[in-house]
Protein backbone atom coordinates (compact mmCIF):
# COMPACT_ATOMS: atom_id res chain seq x y z
CA UNK A 1 0.00 0.00 0.00
CA UNK A 2 1.24 3.77 -1.00
CA UNK A 3 0.56 6.00 2.15
CA UNK A 4 -0.77 9.41 1.52
CA UNK A 5 0.65 12.27 3.86
CA UNK A 6 -1.74 14.70 4.88
CA UNK A 7 -0.61 18.18 5.55
CA UNK A 8 1.24 19.19 8.97
CA UNK A 9 -0.59 21.44 11.04
CA UNK A 10 0.48 25.10 10.96
CA UNK A 11 0.09 27.86 13.31
CA UNK A 12 -3.56 29.77 12.47
CA UNK A 13 -4.87 26.95 10.56
CA UNK A 14 -8.40 26.95 10.18
CA UNK A 15 -10.30 23.92 11.44
CA UNK A 16 -13.56 22.57 10.21
CA UNK A 17 -15.58 21.06 12.69
CA UNK A 18 -18.73 18.76 11.37
CA UNK A 19 -20.55 16.13 12.71
CA UNK A 20 -20.46 12.72 10.70
CA UNK A 21 -22.71 10.67 13.57
CA UNK A 22 -25.09 11.42 16.14
CA UNK A 23 -25.66 14.83 17.39
CA UNK A 24 -24.42 17.15 20.00
CA UNK A 25 -26.24 15.93 23.47
CA UNK A 26 -24.60 18.71 25.41
CA UNK A 27 -25.82 22.17 24.98
CA UNK A 28 -23.35 24.82 24.51
CA UNK A 29 -19.95 22.86 24.26
CA UNK A 30 -19.40 23.34 20.70
CA UNK A 31 -19.42 26.91 21.86
CA UNK A 32 -17.08 26.22 24.31
CA UNK A 33 -14.56 24.16 21.90
CA UNK A 34 -14.27 26.75 19.42
CA UNK A 35 -13.61 29.28 21.90
CA UNK A 36 -10.50 27.13 23.25
CA UNK A 37 -9.45 26.68 20.06
CA UNK A 38 -9.48 29.70 18.88
CA UNK A 39 -7.52 31.12 21.91
CA UNK A 40 -5.23 28.41 20.79
CA UNK A 41 -4.59 30.54 17.49
CA UNK A 42 -6.91 28.75 15.32
CA UNK A 43 -9.32 29.84 12.73
CA UNK A 44 -12.47 27.28 13.47
CA UNK A 45 -15.43 26.81 10.62
CA UNK A 46 -18.64 25.18 11.88
CA UNK A 47 -20.33 23.18 9.29
CA UNK A 48 -23.82 24.51 8.19
CA UNK A 49 -25.71 21.19 9.83
CA UNK A 50 -23.17 20.80 12.57
CA UNK A 51 -26.06 21.72 15.59
CA UNK A 52 -28.63 19.40 13.46
CA UNK A 53 -30.74 16.87 14.48
CA UNK A 54 -32.54 14.07 12.96
CA UNK A 55 -33.72 11.06 14.73
CA UNK A 56 -30.12 9.49 16.68
CA UNK A 57 -27.71 11.68 13.65
CA UNK A 58 -26.69 15.18 13.70
CA UNK A 59 -28.82 15.54 10.33
CA UNK A 60 -29.89 13.02 7.47
CA UNK A 61 -27.42 11.33 5.49
CA UNK A 62 -27.19 13.73 2.78
CA UNK A 63 -26.50 16.39 4.80
CA UNK A 64 -23.91 14.98 6.98
CA UNK A 65 -22.02 13.54 3.79
CA UNK A 66 -22.77 17.37 2.10
CA UNK A 67 -20.76 19.22 5.07
CA UNK A 68 -18.18 16.61 5.15
CA UNK A 69 -17.73 16.87 1.39
CA UNK A 70 -17.55 20.52 1.90
CA UNK A 71 -14.99 21.15 3.59
CA UNK A 72 -13.31 18.28 2.05
CA UNK A 73 -13.35 20.96 -1.03
CA UNK A 74 -13.25 23.98 0.98
CA UNK A 75 -9.11 25.26 -0.09
CA UNK A 76 -9.95 27.28 3.28
CA UNK A 77 -10.14 24.57 5.56
CA UNK A 78 -6.98 22.45 6.89
CA UNK A 79 -8.27 20.05 9.47
CA UNK A 80 -11.53 18.49 9.58
CA UNK A 81 -12.74 17.45 13.07
CA UNK A 82 -15.52 15.32 14.09
CA UNK A 83 -17.59 17.01 16.47
CA UNK A 84 -18.42 13.91 18.42
CA UNK A 85 -18.47 10.09 17.66
CA UNK A 86 -22.36 8.19 18.39
CA UNK A 87 -23.20 6.09 15.24
CA UNK A 88 -23.65 6.94 11.47
CA UNK A 89 -20.10 6.77 9.93
CA UNK A 90 -21.01 4.06 8.06
CA UNK A 91 -24.20 4.97 6.48
CA UNK A 92 -21.93 7.55 4.87
CA UNK A 93 -18.56 5.69 3.64
CA UNK A 94 -20.70 4.59 -0.38
CA UNK A 95 -20.63 8.05 -0.64
CA UNK A 96 -17.38 9.28 -0.07
CA UNK A 97 -15.15 10.37 -3.25
CA UNK A 98 -11.93 8.76 -1.59
CA UNK A 99 -9.82 9.96 -4.43
CA UNK A 100 -10.98 13.59 -3.30
CA UNK A 101 -10.53 13.50 -0.24
CA UNK A 102 -6.67 12.01 -0.20
CA UNK A 103 -6.16 14.45 -3.13
CA UNK A 104 -7.41 17.33 -0.41
CA UNK A 105 -4.30 15.51 1.77
CA UNK A 106 -6.28 17.58 5.01
CA UNK A 107 -5.66 16.35 8.78
CA UNK A 108 -8.91 14.18 9.90
CA UNK A 109 -9.36 14.09 13.68
CA UNK A 110 -12.13 11.65 15.61
CA UNK A 111 -12.24 8.41 17.29
CA UNK A 112 -14.89 6.38 18.27
CA UNK A 113 -17.53 5.92 15.37
CA UNK A 114 -14.71 8.22 13.57
CA UNK A 115 -13.12 4.81 13.11
CA UNK A 116 -14.65 3.38 10.42
CA UNK A 117 -13.71 6.66 8.27
CA UNK A 118 -10.04 6.22 9.22
CA UNK A 119 -9.86 2.66 8.01
CA UNK A 120 -11.95 3.41 4.84
CA UNK A 121 -9.57 6.38 4.38
CA UNK A 122 -6.76 3.72 5.01
CA UNK A 123 -7.98 1.05 2.81
CA UNK A 124 -9.54 2.75 -0.37
CA UNK A 125 -6.77 5.79 -0.74
CA UNK A 126 -3.26 5.04 1.96
CA UNK A 127 -4.37 8.82 3.02
CA UNK A 128 -2.98 8.78 7.47
CA UNK A 129 -5.66 10.27 9.55
CA UNK A 130 -5.76 10.50 13.30
CA UNK A 131 -7.65 8.70 15.86
CA UNK A 132 -7.18 11.66 18.36
CA UNK A 133 -9.94 14.40 20.17
CA UNK A 134 -13.23 15.45 19.34
CA UNK A 135 -15.20 18.80 19.69
CA UNK A 136 -17.21 18.42 22.01
CA UNK A 137 -16.04 15.22 24.17
CA UNK A 138 -12.78 16.37 24.93
CA UNK A 139 -12.14 20.36 24.25
CA UNK A 140 -16.40 21.29 24.48
CA UNK A 141 -15.76 21.86 28.45
CA UNK A 142 -13.21 23.46 31.28
CA UNK A 143 -11.71 19.94 32.96
CA UNK A 144 -10.12 19.42 29.40
CA UNK A 145 -6.68 17.10 29.20
CA UNK A 146 -3.50 18.32 29.42
CA UNK A 147 -2.18 15.84 26.94
CA UNK A 148 -3.91 17.68 24.56
CA UNK A 149 -1.46 20.42 23.89
CA UNK A 150 1.40 17.67 23.94
CA UNK A 151 -0.11 14.68 22.16
CA UNK A 152 -2.27 16.66 19.58
CA UNK A 153 -0.67 20.11 18.51
CA UNK A 154 2.39 18.88 19.73
CA UNK A 155 2.19 15.62 17.53
CA UNK A 156 0.35 17.31 14.55
CA UNK A 157 2.94 19.87 13.94
CA UNK A 158 6.19 18.09 14.00
CA UNK A 159 6.77 14.98 11.89
CA UNK A 160 8.14 13.01 14.81
CA UNK A 161 6.71 12.50 18.57
CA UNK A 162 7.53 10.28 21.31
CA UNK A 163 4.95 9.75 24.17
CA UNK A 164 5.48 9.55 27.71
CA UNK A 165 6.23 6.43 29.73
CA UNK A 166 2.94 3.96 29.66
CA UNK A 167 2.63 1.88 32.46
CA UNK A 168 1.51 -1.50 32.23
CA UNK A 169 -0.76 -3.33 34.76
CA UNK A 170 1.24 -5.70 37.29
CA UNK A 171 -0.27 -8.58 36.24
CA UNK A 172 0.75 -7.90 32.67
CA UNK A 173 4.54 -7.19 33.48
CA UNK A 174 5.69 -9.61 36.25
CA UNK A 175 6.36 -13.12 36.44
CA UNK A 176 5.98 -15.44 33.76
CA UNK A 177 3.81 -13.21 31.92
CA UNK A 178 6.54 -10.19 32.33
CA UNK A 179 9.40 -12.67 30.85
CA UNK A 180 7.47 -14.03 27.78
CA UNK A 181 6.38 -10.63 26.86
CA UNK A 182 9.92 -8.73 27.31
CA UNK A 183 11.15 -11.67 24.90
CA UNK A 184 8.48 -11.16 22.69
CA UNK A 185 9.07 -6.96 22.12
CA UNK A 186 13.19 -7.49 22.25
CA UNK A 187 15.03 -4.52 21.66
CA UNK A 188 11.19 -2.95 19.85
CA UNK A 189 8.60 -3.93 17.27
CA UNK A 190 8.03 -1.60 14.20
CA UNK A 191 4.60 -1.69 11.84
CA UNK A 192 2.14 0.71 11.03
CA UNK A 193 0.07 1.60 13.52
CA UNK A 194 -3.98 1.35 12.48
CA UNK A 195 -7.62 0.37 14.75
CA UNK A 196 -9.61 1.84 17.23
CA UNK A 197 -13.07 1.48 18.27
CA UNK A 198 -12.97 -2.32 18.96
CA UNK A 199 -16.78 -2.34 17.77
CA UNK A 200 -16.36 -0.80 14.45
CA UNK A 201 -13.20 -2.42 13.94
CA UNK A 202 -15.10 -5.48 13.99
CA UNK A 203 -17.84 -3.95 11.75
CA UNK A 204 -15.97 -3.39 8.69
CA UNK A 205 -14.73 -7.10 8.69
CA UNK A 206 -15.26 -8.66 5.42
CA UNK A 207 -16.30 -5.08 4.34
CA UNK A 208 -13.86 -2.99 1.12
CA UNK A 209 -13.29 -0.46 4.25
CA UNK A 210 -11.14 -2.22 6.11
CA UNK A 211 -7.81 -1.92 5.25
CA UNK A 212 -5.53 -5.21 5.06
CA UNK A 213 -2.65 -4.83 7.58
CA UNK A 214 -0.21 -7.07 7.56
CA UNK A 215 2.95 -7.04 10.14
CA UNK A 216 1.25 -4.17 11.75
CA UNK A 217 0.32 -2.75 15.20
CA UNK A 218 -3.64 -2.83 16.13
CA UNK A 219 -5.04 -0.56 18.80
CA UNK A 220 -8.22 -0.67 20.39
CA UNK A 221 -10.80 0.12 22.86
CA UNK A 222 -14.38 -0.29 23.75
CA UNK A 223 -16.67 1.47 26.11
CA UNK A 224 -19.94 -0.17 27.49
CA UNK A 225 -19.66 -3.21 26.41
CA UNK A 226 -20.07 -6.26 28.73
CA UNK A 227 -16.22 -8.80 28.62
CA UNK A 228 -17.84 -11.63 27.19
CA UNK A 229 -19.14 -9.40 23.88
CA UNK A 230 -15.38 -7.86 23.59
CA UNK A 231 -14.20 -11.57 23.57
CA UNK A 232 -16.62 -12.27 20.88
CA UNK A 233 -15.51 -9.26 18.82
CA UNK A 234 -11.84 -10.15 19.62
CA UNK A 235 -12.25 -14.14 18.17
CA UNK A 236 -14.47 -12.48 15.03
CA UNK A 237 -11.27 -10.39 14.64
CA UNK A 238 -8.89 -13.80 15.55
CA UNK A 239 -11.20 -16.28 13.27
CA UNK A 240 -10.89 -13.81 10.34
CA UNK A 241 -7.06 -14.39 10.45
CA UNK A 242 -6.43 -10.22 11.31
CA UNK A 243 -4.68 -10.19 14.74
CA UNK A 244 -2.41 -13.45 13.78
CA UNK A 245 -0.88 -10.94 11.02
CA UNK A 246 0.27 -8.30 13.66
CA UNK A 247 3.12 -7.47 15.15
CA UNK A 248 2.04 -5.95 17.95
CA UNK A 249 -1.99 -5.86 19.60
CA UNK A 250 -1.84 -2.57 22.15
CA UNK A 251 -4.96 -2.57 24.10
CA UNK A 252 -6.39 1.23 25.08
CA UNK A 253 -9.06 1.85 27.75
CA UNK A 254 -11.98 -0.36 28.08
CA UNK A 255 -14.52 2.56 30.32
CA UNK A 256 -17.01 0.84 31.79
CA UNK A 257 -16.71 -2.51 30.85
CA UNK A 258 -17.30 -4.30 33.71
CA UNK A 259 -19.74 -7.44 33.67
CA UNK A 260 -23.08 -6.41 34.75
CA UNK A 261 -26.05 -8.29 37.16
CA UNK A 262 -27.09 -9.63 34.41
CA UNK A 263 -24.25 -11.80 33.45
CA UNK A 264 -24.53 -15.35 34.20
CA UNK A 265 -21.49 -15.46 35.53
CA UNK A 266 -18.56 -12.08 36.85
CA UNK A 267 -16.30 -13.05 33.36
CA UNK A 268 -13.58 -10.33 33.51
CA UNK A 269 -12.06 -8.20 31.32
CA UNK A 270 -8.99 -9.94 32.47
CA UNK A 271 -9.88 -13.56 31.60
CA UNK A 272 -10.59 -11.96 27.83
CA UNK A 273 -7.51 -10.60 28.07
CA UNK A 274 -5.68 -13.76 29.48
CA UNK A 275 -7.21 -15.92 26.93
CA UNK A 276 -6.11 -13.57 24.20
CA UNK A 277 -2.69 -14.00 24.96
CA UNK A 278 -3.18 -18.13 24.87
CA UNK A 279 -4.57 -17.56 21.51
CA UNK A 280 -2.55 -15.29 19.40
CA UNK A 281 0.85 -15.69 20.46
CA UNK A 282 1.58 -12.16 19.59
CA UNK A 283 2.70 -9.63 21.84
CA UNK A 284 -0.13 -7.97 23.64
CA UNK A 285 0.60 -4.45 25.48
CA UNK A 286 -2.44 -2.69 27.58
CA UNK A 287 -3.14 0.51 29.78
CA UNK A 288 -2.46 2.38 26.39
CA UNK A 289 -3.68 5.71 27.16
CA UNK A 290 -6.44 5.83 24.40
CA UNK A 291 -10.62 5.25 24.20
CA UNK A 292 -13.58 7.00 25.59
CA UNK A 293 -11.70 9.09 28.49
CA UNK A 294 -10.18 12.07 29.75
CA UNK A 295 -6.98 11.27 29.00
CA UNK A 296 -6.04 10.32 25.62
CA UNK A 297 -3.12 10.37 22.99
CA UNK A 298 -3.71 11.36 18.86
CA UNK A 299 -2.63 8.67 17.29
CA UNK A 300 -2.01 7.92 13.69
CA UNK A 301 -4.10 5.50 11.41
CA UNK A 302 -1.59 4.54 8.73
CA UNK A 303 1.65 6.24 10.49
CA UNK A 304 4.76 4.35 11.82
CA UNK A 305 5.04 3.36 15.07
CA UNK A 306 7.93 1.59 17.55
CA UNK A 307 6.99 0.00 20.45
CA UNK A 308 9.44 0.10 22.57
CA UNK A 309 10.07 -0.96 26.63
CA UNK A 310 11.88 1.01 28.49
CA UNK A 311 12.03 -1.57 31.63
CA UNK A 312 10.09 -3.82 33.26
CA UNK A 313 7.30 -1.82 33.70
CA UNK A 314 6.99 0.60 31.35
CA UNK A 315 6.75 1.01 27.35
CA UNK A 316 6.16 3.66 24.62
CA UNK A 317 5.45 4.79 21.08
CA UNK A 318 7.63 6.47 18.89
CA UNK A 319 5.81 7.58 15.45
CA UNK A 320 6.95 9.25 12.81
CA UNK A 321 5.88 9.36 8.68
CA UNK A 322 2.70 10.13 9.55
CA UNK A 323 2.41 14.05 8.21
CA UNK A 324 4.33 16.06 5.32
CA UNK A 325 5.43 19.70 6.17
CA UNK A 326 4.54 20.98 2.59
Amino acid sequence: MTYILPHRLKPGATIGICAPAGFITEPGSLEIASLYLSERGYRVVEAPHVHRRWEYFAGTDYERLNDFNAMIRDPDIDVIMAARGGYGVTRLLPGLNYEEIAHSRKMIVGFSDLTALHLALLAQSGLVSFAGPMACPDFGHHNRSPLHHAHFEGMLQSGHHVSSPIKMPFTASDGEAGHLLRAQVGSGIEGILWGGNLSMVAHLVGTPYLPAIKDGILFLEEVGEEPYKIERMLMQLAHAGLLQKQRAILLGQFNRCEPTAASAAPYTLRSVVDFLKGWVHVPILQNLPFGHVRDKLTLPVGGHVRVSLLDERFYELEMSGYNAAE
